[in-house]
C-alpha cells in the first residue's frame, strides 16, 4: 500500500510540473529509509474466533450482550532489532455501533450488529516484561495503552518509560478478544445472521 501511494504521488508531481510555466525548472525529491531487517506479524489459531452460533433469545433486548473473551497469540518476528508500530485496519469500517472499536458487519436490513474490541494483557519483548503503548496523532506522541482499535497505532515500551517505543527483535502479546452485540430491539433477528468482523494488523516503521 505504501509503494503504490509513492508511486501516484510521484506520478502526479511530474504530470502537474509542466504546468509551472512560471519557473524553468523544477525538483523531484525522493526520501525513505532503508530498515535493517523486515518483521513478520502472525496471529494463533489462524487469527481466527469463532464464537459459533448465538440464540438471539439470549442477548439483552436494551443493552450491549458482551460473548466471552477469547485468548490470541500476536507474535512479531523481526530480523534484527526494529523500532516498529502496528497499524489496525477495520475490514468492516462504518459498521460498528461505537467508532472506538472495530466493527463485526451489517445485518440484511443494513443494521450495525455491534462490536469488536481486542485488549492486551500481557506484552513480551525479546522475552522481557515491557510496556504495550500506544498513539492517536500518528506517532507524535506515545503513552500507556493496553488495547487495539482503529483510531491508534500501538507499539511497545520498556517498562519504566512508555513515553518512546523501543527497538525490538521478537515481540510477543497476549491478547484478549471480545463481542458485543447490540441490543436485539435495534436489530431484525427474523433470519440467521452473521458476524463479521475482520482486522488487518499491518507492521508500520518507526
Amino acid at each position: 500500500m505504501k509503494k503504490y501511494l509513492a508511486a501516484l504521488s510521484t506520478t502526479a508531481l511530474i504530470c502537474v510540473a509542466p504546468h509551472a510555466l512560471a519557473a524553468s525548472s523544477t525538483d523531484l525529491t525522493v526520501t525513505g529509509s532503508i530498515t535493517p531487517g523486515a518483521c513478520t506479524p502472525a496471529l494463533s489459531s489462524g487469527g481466527i474466533v469463532d464464537y459459533g452460533k448465538i440464540s438471539a433469545k439470549d442477548l439483552d433486548p436494551v443493552k450491549d450482550t458482551w460473548l466471552s473473551r477469547q485468548p490470541l497469540q500476536l507474535t512479531v518476528s523481526c530480523e534484527a532489532s526494529t523500532r516498529f508500530a502496528l497499524q489496525s485496519l477495520d475490514n468492516k469500517a462504518g459498521t460498528a455501533t461505537n467508532d472506538e472499536y472495530f466493527g463485526i458487519g451489517l445485518t440484511p436490513a443494513n443494521e450495525k450488529i455491534g462490536m469488536l474490541d481486542v485488549s492486551i494483557n500481557s506484552t513480551l519483548a525479546d522475552a522481557q516484561q515491557a510496556q504495550a503503548i500506544g498513539s492517536k496523532d500518528g506517532g507524535a506522541t506515545w503513552k500507556k495503552q493496553n488495547y487495539i482499535d482503529p483510531l491508534s497505532l500501538s507499539s511497545v515500551a520498556a517498562a519504566s518509560d512508555h513515553s518512546t517505543p523501543i527497538p525490538v527483535k521478537d515481540l510477543a502479546m497476549e491478547l484478549q478478544v471480545a463481542v458485543g452485540i447490540a441490543g436485539a430491539n435495534s436489530l431484525t433477528l427474523t433470519d440467521e445472521v452473521s458476524l463479521e468482523g475482520s482486522v488487518t494488523i499491518q507492521v508500520k516503521y518507526l
